[in-house]
């Protein structure tokens, strides 16, 4: 049995997510991937692009529930790079914010980041 030594209570989600990452001050890796858990300071997710720690990072995930069932909402999320190994990114959330998509015909549509 493993002692849970994280403060903050984790969501598991299967969701896709847009991602721009800041290497200095004029290279931008963009790229994607799949959010495999949340919580209220922290992001991980799934990708192919190489991404080392203390990067700044900027991410979009298309919330699956749209505002008031016809605006598609997506969360845009600030902060930096904490981990990365095997595919699996792990961000600290310093900002977010709830952003609209626009109208949606139930499903929210994959916006930039």
């Amino acid at each position: 049995m493993s002692l849970e030594r994280r403060s903050r209570q984790r969501f598991i989600l299967d969701l896709p997510l847009r991602f721009a990452a800041t290497k200095g001050r004029r290279e931008v890796i963009q790229g994607s991937g799949t959010v495999t858990n949340i919580s209220s300071k922290g992001l991980a997710f799934r990708t192919d692009a190489e991404l080392s720690p203390g990067l700044e990072i900027q991410a979009t995930v298309n919330w699956p529930v749209a505002l008031n069932e016809n605006c598609g909402l997506k969360i845009a999320f600030g902060g930096r790079i904490l981990r990365s190994a095997h595919g699996e990114v792990v961000m600290s959330v310093g900002s977010y914010e709830f952003r609209t998509n626009g109208r949606s015909n139930g499903k929210a549509a994959m916006g930039g980041v």
